[in-house]
């Protein structure tokens, strides 16, 4: 039977699902389906954990700076909601006690994130807690961590201790990267400064971001790489953390028994290979980006973690009443970002004529249909028919995007215009 192909942020988007789900295990009744799925299909449960009187259990999200880069990238704060999150905080910001309500820590494993843990636990913030690190935790620190909770007395607010595997950055479908911008990591690599332990210590957290994502794949993948440099050196780590998984620990990750995908019907021909390679071997594209939509919004606007803020005079008139700022965020669910982002900046100037042009064809058969004078009146509509007004209501969503993507284009369309004009000023 012929399977679907999951993206890696399909992939990371169900499993922080499962940990917004309290990593509430699966459904019996879906354990049969699942069985006989493909090893690269991951299920999830579709909705959130209910308590015993059929009520959603309503929790706190609590992160440091990494685990927020990762949840914003992938979701919004409406996709929290639906998984009973109420607030989100970072775990270095003051926080005010909620008792008897559940806490989700998305945490890396460090000793300052422990020791904010347990503070928190010993002032009674939130009870109980389920934390989440984002990497496996080194066998030290997590004595440390033990005997921290033991000196405070507060083993019994917590619930659950994971490692997830979750410690990259999707930025797309099939696209990521490990979060190490703060680390200068391609200067630490060549430069002749580098002490041998900060070396050390990149390759090792890169190895460790490239683990999680072999991980969250579900499948171990074939490893090639280049002699010489930090590329073999990372590639004969991971290649030695995976074996060493693999023949060590008791719950594989790669197994059927684990938390993860299985792999072990997996034959050599359908393993994927991962190809490590040096950022010297072509540097060209981290100067001379190509004349793509996805290239131009990326290099001429605020972009970051999938959202990008535009500002707009607020009277183009009389530009001394200053400026606002508008998000837009760049979701899965972006059909114009997805057809568009590859393509020439020429060719998306025209796309999005067309297709406010089929906004307003659709807007205006809509409210024909239904009598209304305009979408906004339709939600209050009683007299049109119960057929049009479903159609209507069905068709809003999508029509409400159109005009969003229409007055996004020509603020980055204004702002490329303006870096060409300063190109051609010093050209001259």
């Amino acid at each position: 039977m012929a399977t679907t192909h999951q993206s890696l942020r399909e992939r990371q988007i169900r499993s922080i699902e499962k940990i917004l789900n309290l990593n509430h295990a699966q459904d019996p009744a879906n354990t049969h389906a699942d069985q006989n799925a493909s090893s690269h299909e991951i299920t999830s449960t579709s909705v959130p954990i209910l308590d015993e009187d059929g009520n959603p259990i309503w929790k706190i999200l609590v992160f440091d700076d990494l685990g927020r880069d990762i949840i914003s990238s992938v979701l919004r704060v409406s996709d929290l909601r639906t998984w009973g999150v109420t607030m989100h905080m970072h775990i270095a910001s003051a926080r005010n006690p909620i008792p008897d309500v559940p806490v989700l820590y998305l945490v890396e494993p460090s000793s300052a994130n422990l020791k904010a843990i347990t503070t928190d636990l010993t002032r009674g913030l939130y009870s109980p807690a389920y934390i989440n690190f984002l990497s496996s935790i080194p066998r030290p620190l997590l004595e440390d961590f033990a005997s921290q909770t033991a000196e405070a007395g507060t083993s019994e607010n917590i619930a659950q201790v994971f490692d997830q595997y979750l410690n990259f950055i999707v930025s797309e479908p099939d696209l990521f990267s490990l979060g190490m911008r703060k680390d200068h990591t391609y200067w630490a690599l060549n430069s002749a400064k580098t002490t041998d332990q900060q070396l050390e210590n990149i390759i090792e957290r890169i190895v460790s971001g490239l683990f999680s994502v072999v991980v969250t794949m579900g499948v171990i993948p074939i490893i090639r790489c280049p002699k010489g440099a930090a590329a073999e050196m990372i590639s004969a780590k991971l290649d030695r953390k995976l074996r060493d998984h693999i023949l060590n620990s008791k719950d594989n990750l790669f197994s059927s028994s684990g938390n993860r995908p299985s792999t072990s019907t997996s034959t050599t021909s359908s393993r994927p290979v991962l190809l490590i390679l040096d950022r010297n071997v072509d540097l060209i594209p981290m100067l001379s980006h190509s004349w793509t939509y996805q290239s131009l919004v990326h290099d001429v606007l605020n972009m970051k973690l999938n959202r990008i803020t535009v500002e707009s005079p607020i009277d183009e008139e009389n530009p001394a009443k200053g400026t606002t700022k508008r998000s837009y965020d760049l979701t899965a669910n972006d059909f114009f970002w997805t057809k568009n982002a590859g393509l020439p900046f020429p060719q998306v100037a025209e796309d999005i004529d067309a297709e406010l042009m089929r906004y307003k064809d659709d807007a205006a058969e809509i409210t024909k249909k239904t009598g209304a004078s305009s979408l906004e009146d339709l939600q209050n509509d009683t007299s049109a028919s119960a057929q049009h007004l479903k159609a209507a209501i069905t068709l809003l969503p999508e029509l409400r995007e159109q005009p969003a993507a229409g007055q996004l284009l020509p603020a980055r369309g204004d702002d490329h215009e303006d870096v060409q004009g300063a190109d051609a000023g010093a050209a001259e």
